[in-house]
């Protein structure tokens, strides 16, 4: 099985759940590298640092990238520089560079939404995953706190 099965589904169910909030608003890189920094020291991010770099000028979209044991690197293109996009990113990260756009990414971007933007933001995607039919997997990592509406550990 292709591990990025879904892929253009995941970008549509991000689209139907964020466009035209604030976490698709342009963003300082400067901003979104605190928004990095809160995610990777909380207590429950269980992968330590990772890298979050401007992609090349010439970038039109975000990656995350590792090369064997080295640390991922996840790289934001300006036109793509949003809290949705780098919570995405470091999706990756936490499912695992490796697994595409599949069920573990799926859990971990819920789970990292939840986290970050709130609970309301993360049924917003849960909606829209299961508008396309996308199930989120099993996670095989701690469950992270989630951000009530009243605030939790990040707000932007």
């Amino acid at each position: 099985m292709n591990a990025d099965t879904g892929r253009e589904a995941v970008y549509a169910a991000e689209i139907a759940a964020f466009e035209g909030t604030s976490y698709e608003t342009l963003t300082p890189l400067a901003d979104l590298l605190v928004l990095a920094q809160l995610i990777m020291t909380s207590e429950w991010w269980p992968l330590g640092d990772l890298s979050v770099v401007p992609a090349r000028s010439d970038a039109s979209s975000s990656s995350t990238r590792q090369r064997g044991a080295d640390r991922p690197v996840v790289r934001l293109a300006a036109p793509q520089m949003t809290p949705a996009t780098l919570v995405h990113e470091i999706a990756h990260v936490l499912a695992g560079v490796d697994q595409g756009h599949g069920p573990h990414f799926r859990r971990a971007h819920v789970d990292l939404v939840g986290y970050v933007f709130g609970d309301t933001e993360a049924n917003w995607l849960l909606d829209a995953y299961g508008a396309m039919g996308l199930a989120p997997g099993a996670r095989s990592w701690p469950v992270p706190p989630v951000r009530r509406a009243t605030g939790g550990p990040v707000a932007l």
